[in-house]
């Protein structure tokens, strides 16, 4: 403690205490480069606010920002059409767990009628997989989505009692806040009782920008949470919304997109003029006073005629050198930026190997099975579930605890299957993983694909096809041959 410290400390001990805990905690941070003030960090802006705090002044134009990227940008569209079709792909499809082989046969039926037809969605547009790759779209342009139950009556003549209706974020009503009568708390139109549970949503019953909704009065109502789902990638504890994934690569993109017009427009400026012809004197090329020589207009390829003694001139603009590498360094911070690989959002593939591919699909799958499993799965497919079972289980009057679904994702793409076809294999014979595993990382169900070898052995057997895949035909051995099997040589002994 200097002198100073020492008399403060002689008249108020707690004071001197604070300023000698303040200069500690300075010369700590002093020595972190990142957390002093100066020029270089003159760019940031650090804040301790909560996530929803420091998004709620950009959340809603950072999701319009982007939805006018996917509508004019090739880029941003390309980068959503990827997420979803990694995501979602033909669909993460229900797979039916249960004792009874009855209940599982009639749920699945329930399913196939239900969720695999236009049956399941209130616009009657998409089917379940159809549903989920509208949830994903949204969720990478406005950062989160909701999903709305519907219930039904049984005269509506539906497979089950129920549908869902795909909501844009636009829906939820975030001026409602504050404190109601039972003690739960409203913020940003989400309600939540006193231990934090989320109980209800305030929704409005169209959306506020559709056309003739300004002439109407703006009414949102009070939509129980057990009947919302609230979809949304959760990047800090406590966040209770989503942000635009768009949100760190937005300027970059429409940057680029800029580039790419400025650059197409310097082509056609310099492509407007091939040959220029001083006219005599008795020539006349232009009727326009104004404008004698017809210079009001250029086009490509022309041969223009000028007046006699007049002359034109070009400014001479810098060349642009090193385009290409320009746009592949930005696509590649785009693609990184969104957790893709640059190949799957440009399409480029010059220069890459199977090693190089494989690395980065690699890191592209971490990716694309975080957004599976901690997002779509839990979020969206298994609170419908629940909703299908219970449904299920009213209509053919069974126990909704006889019976669960289990989801899988679509089959993941193979960069080489001549290399790791094999390499899978070779893991199943050493024991480090079963068959089941590897059907499952593949994107289909183990027991399907069980049940369709046997009835496909079967068959075969039955018209005496032999092939590869089946080793104990191809050795002669026919562990389980059906009784209407054709006799095979030998038999008659």
């Amino acid at each position: 403690m200097n002198l100073l410290d020492r008399a403060i400390g002689a008249v108020a001990p707690m004071a001197a205490l604070r300023r000698v805990r303040a200069r500690a905690a300075l010369k700590a941070v002093m020595h972190f480069e990142a957390a002093t003030a100066g020029r270089r960090g003159a760019s940031w802006r650090p804040a301790a606010s909560d996530a929803d705090t420091a998004a709620d002044p950009a959340r809603q134009r950072l999701a319009f920002i982007a939805r006018d990227m996917v509508r004019n940008t090739a880029f941003a569209s390309r980068v959503q059409g990827v997420v979803a079709n990694n995501v979602v792909g033909d669909g993460i499809i229900p797979k039916v767990r249960g004792k009874s082989k009855a209940a599982r046969q009639s749920l699945l039926a329930a399913i196939e009628a239900h969720c695999d037809t236009t049956a399941i969605d209130a616009d009657g547009r998409q089917n379940l997989y159809g549903l989920q790759r509208l949830v994903m779209n949204t969720v990478v342009e406005a950062g989160e989505v909701l999903i709305r139950r519907r219930p039904r009556d049984l005269s509506d003549k539906l497979p089950l009692p129920f549908q869902i209706q795909i909501l844009e974020p636009d829906y939820l009503d975030d001026s409602r806040d504050g404190q109601l009568d039972n003690g739960n708390i409203v913020e940003g139109g989400i309600e939540f009782d006193r231990i934090g549970r989320r109980v209800a949503y305030y929704l409005f019953s169209q959306h506020p920008g559709a056309m003739g909704s300004l002439r109407r009065r703006w009414e949102s109502h009070r939509i129980p949470a057990d009947s919302v789902l609230h979809i949304y990638r959760q990047d800090r504890p406590g966040q209770m919304r989503g942000v635009s994934w768009f949100a760190p690569v937005a300027l970059r993109l429409q940057d680029f997109a800029d580039g790419q017009d400025a650059h197409l427009m310097r082509q056609k400026i310099a492509a407007c003029f091939t040959a220029f012809r001083v006219a005599p004197d008795a020539e006349h090329p232009g009727t326009d006073p104004q404008d004698p020589a017809g210079l009001s207009s250029l086009s490509p390829g022309r041969v223009q005629s000028l007046q006699p003694g007049e002359d034109i001139r070009f400014g001479t603009p810098p060349g642009v050198t090193g385009v290409e590498e320009f746009y592949r360094w930005v696509m590649r911070a785009v693609s990184a930026d969104m957790g893709l690989t640059y190949e799957a959002v440009t399409n480029d593939f010059s220069g890459v190997n199977f090693s190089s591919a494989r690395m980065a699909r690699m890191e592209m799958d971490r990716n694309v099975s975080s957004w599976q499993w901690l997002m779509m799965v839990p979020q969206m497919m298994q609170p419908i579930g629940r909703w299908i079972i219970e449904d299920w289980a009213i209509v053919n009057g069974k126990n909704p605890a006889s019976v669960s679904l289990d989801w899988v994702p679509p089959p993941r793409v193979i960069v080489d299957p001549t290399r790791e076809i094999p390499a899978m294999a070779d893991q199943v014979r050493a024991g480090f993983t079963s068959r089941g595993e590897i059907v499952r990382r593949l994107g289909y169900d183990p027991e399907r694909v069980n049940e369709e070898i046997v009835e496909e052995r079967a068959a075969d057997r039955v018209a005496g096809l032999i092939f590869d895949s089946d080793a104990g035909a191809v050795k002669g051995l026919r562990p389980y041959p059906p009784e209407d099997a054709p006799p095979q040589k030998g038999d008659e002994a």
